[in-house]
C-alpha cells in the first residue's frame, strides 16, 4: 500500500478527540479526565516506504529484556513524558524515538495523532503519526532496543490477521488484540494502536 498523505492527514484530524481515550483493560471508549493520575507517555507511529518504494512499512522495536516495563516485547518507539518535553506529546515521541533508534525528525513529517489509550499498568499513551521523507539511518540504543522491525502495512490490511485473545480476570471475560508476523508476537496496546491506525489508512484509500 502506498500512503495517501492527504487522506491520512484528513482522517487523523477528523478522528482525533483530545478528551477521548480507549481503555485497553476495560475494552471500551472512555474520557481522558478519568485518568489524571496515570503516567503520561507517547509512542511514534513512523510510516516509511520500503526499499522498492512500492509500499509502506511501520517501524516497530523489540524491547530489551532488561527493561523495567514490557521487557522483551514488540512495541512502537516511545516512552514516558519527560520534563524536557514541556508537556508536548510530539516532543516526547520524537525524543524517545531518537534515543531508542536514532530517529531523525528532520527527515520526517508530522501528520497527526490517534486518540489516547489507557493500559492496565497505569499508562496513558498518546500515539503520534509521522511519515519519513526518505531513509532513516537508524542507530540502536542496545540498552533499550535489541532490533527494529519493518512491518508491512499490506500485511496488516490482510483479512483475519488480528484476533481477540480472551482471558479471565476476577470472574470477568476480557480480551486483548494479538497477531504474529515472522514469528514475532505483537499484542496488547501496540496491536490495538496498529489496528486503529490501519483502519484510518483504509478510509478513502
Amino acid at each position: 500500500m502506498i500512503i495517501n498523505k492527504i487522506n491520512i492527514k484528513k482522517n487523523l484530524i477528523n478522528n482525533f478527540n483530545e478528551k477521548q481515550c480507549y481503555n485497553l483493560y476495560k475494552n471500551k471508549i472512555d474520557v481522558v479526565d478519568n485518568y489524571k493520575n496515570y503516567t503520561k507517555s507517547s509512542v511514534l507511529c513512523l510510516l516509511m516506504y520500503n526499499n522498492m518504494n512500492t509500499s509502506s512499512n511501520i517501524i516497530l522495536t523489540k524491547r530489551s529484556k532488561d527493561l523495567k516495563h514490557h521487557a522483551g516485547q514488540i512495541s512502537l518507539p516511545g516512552g514516558k513524558l519527560d520534563i524536557k518535553d514541556k508537556g508536548d506529546f510530539i516532543n516526547c515521541a520524537f525524543r524517545e524515538a531518537r534515543e531508542e533508534i536514532g530517529f531523525e525528525s528532520k527527515n520526517a513529517n508530522y501528520y497527526g495523532k490517534l486518540n489516547k489509550y489507557i493500559t492496565g499498568s497505569g499508562f496513558l499513551i498518546q500515539p503520534i503519526v509521522a511519515i519519513a521523507k526518505g531513509n532513516q539511518n537508524f542507530i540502536l540504543n542496545k540498552h533499550e532496543v535489541t532490533s527494529i522491525l519493518h512491518l508491512p502495512i499490506n500485511f496488516l490490511l490482510s483479512d483475519n490477521v488480528m484476533s481477540k485473545v480472551f482471558y479471565n480476570n476476577k470472574d470477568k471475560n476480557k480480551f486483548y488484540i494479538s497477531f504474529t508476523w515472522k514469528n514475532n508476537r505483537i499484542w496488547g496496546a501496540t496491536a490495538k494502536i496498529l489496528l486503529d491506525l490501519v483502519n484510518l489508512l483504509k478510509v478513502n484509500r
